[in-house]
């Protein structure tokens, strides 16, 4: 069974449409990327559809009156746990204090932002209840609880047990052992989601789906598969841009620098493919995230007049870096789903994704997808793409933005999370029906 609903399931559902007031909360910001970018044109949608969205955040966390504007049909309720915000601010710089006051102050504010929703449920009478970005913290008796998540948890914490070797040589042996044991607790039952909070879950690609009821014994009757959407006004095409006519293919890597992201992959793969006679050229954009030391795999690149580094970029200039290229690469393990993959798809460029990267459920011909993480096979997938630019062969832009159009749109994706929620709403429906039939039959 597939994670969204079948053209079969559609079918089934009622002709007229819901109407739906649901309790949001999340990570949404315009300027961001991926997942709070993603995130915001979704609340946006939902209240331009007509669904009314009550949005629960502290104001300094995360705000949707400018993403949402004056827009009828959304209310945002503050929800502030100023003794331990205050304390969090005060001492948020002082080692191991600022940590531990951090992690009080998310407990206490996930813990109000729960009661808040269960106290205005019992007021407004909500259908739904929505997370974006985050596994529920909490439940409401009653309301059904639906956890858009970015992925299967402890992912990062997976690679970093599966890089160890590698870490000890990047980071040294003490800073290695820090976070082994750091990623071992992330994987603890202390660590975890409480995947009882959530009744249902949607997860952008089928990689996802599979690692919850492999890893986590979720049943897949209750996860769905619906993919970011993107902003395709802001990532499209341009020809001229896009052209280049010498040899020199152009490879992108755009992320965070994690193990899990396999940065290691990508430069031992490129080194591979220049040392057989390929003729490319590498810009890697992102910053090196929370293991230090990562930044040593650039600098030791056996090629580095081949390299470009730029720790960051303005997302308002990303797809002009896209145009320049000629394909982005992400060997990443476990990816959710590729935000940067699907906006490279959007501006006519072809991917290179990972043997288990979620966005191998969005390619088109034009891409590759790594059978495996071995250096000598993204090599290869490296010395295709180059060939193909040498004889030409390299496809029509617009192929890779039809999937971008088709998969991507804010309305298709919008259109997959409605019936996600009207299929949990008659759901919820038929069971309190069954229930009511149960009662009256048992009198």
């Amino acid at each position: 069974m597939r994670g969204w609903v079948s053209s079969r399931q559609e079918k089934s559902l009622p002709g007229e449409k819901l109407r739906m007031k649901i309790a949001c909360t999340g990570f949404l910001s315009e300027h961001a990327g991926s997942v709070a970018a993603a995130n915001a044109l979704l609340l946006r949608t939902l209240v331009e559809r007509g669904v009314e969205v009550d949005f629960f955040s502290k104001p300094s966390f995360v705000d949707p009156r400018p993403i949402v504007g004056e827009r009828q049909g959304v209310r945002f309720v503050p929800t502030i746990n100023r003794i331990s915000d205050t304390i969090h601010r005060k001492v948020r710089r002082v080692p191991f204090v600022g940590f531990m006051a951090g992690r009080r102050d998310a407990v206490s504010y996930n813990r109000l932002l729960v009661r808040r929703i269960r106290q205005e449920h019992q007021r407004r009478g909500y259908d739904l209840c929505l997370w974006l970005g985050d596994y529920a913290w909490g439940s409401v008796p009653g309301l059904p609880t639906i956890s858009f998540v970015q992925g299967a948890p402890g992912t990062d914490a997976r690679s970093v047990l599966e890089r160890r070797d590698q870490l000890k040589v990047l980071c040294g042996s003490w800073l290695t052992l820090k976070w082994m044991a750091l990623a071992r607790l992330r994987l603890s039952t202390l660590g975890l989601p409480r995947f009882r909070h959530s009744d249902y879950f949607i997860v952008g690609s089928e990689q996802s789906r599979s690692t919850l009821g492999r890893r986590y014994r979720i049943n897949s009757t209750v996860i769905w598969v619906v993919p970011y959407p993107i902003d395709l006004t802001l990532f499209s095409p341009s020809l001229k841009e896009a052209t280049f006519g010498d040899g020199t293919l152009r490879v992108l890597w755009l992320g965070r620098i994690v193990p899990r992201k396999r940065l290691d992959l990508f430069l031992q793969g490129a080194a591979i493919a220049i040392g057989r006679g390929v003729d490319l050229r590498l810009t890697v954009v992102g910053r090196v995230g929370f293991i230090c030391g990562y930044e040593r795999l650039i600098k030791a690149f056996e090629f580095p007049e081949r390299l470009e580094w730029i720790e960051s970029l303005p997302r308002t200039e990303v797809p002009a870096l896209f145009r320049r290229h000629d394909v982005l690469a992400q060997p990443s393990d476990e990816e959710n789903f590729g935000s940067s993959v699907a906006e490279a798809q959007a501006c006519g460029l072809p991917v290179i994704v990972g043997a288990s990267n979620g966005n191998a459920d969005y390619l088109c011909s034009r891409d590759l997808h790594l059978s495996n993480d071995h250096p000598e096979t993204f090599a290869q997938a490296l010395t295709d793409m180059w060939r193909r630019k040498q004889l030409n062969l390299a496809g029509d832009v617009l192929e890779s933005r039809r999937v971008a159009e088709e998969y991507f749109h804010i309305d298709r994706v919008v259109d997959r999370l409605m019936r996600v929620l009207n299929t949990v709403l008659v759901r919820v429906k038929g069971g309190r029906e069954g229930m009511l039939k149960e009662s009256s039959s048992s009198l």
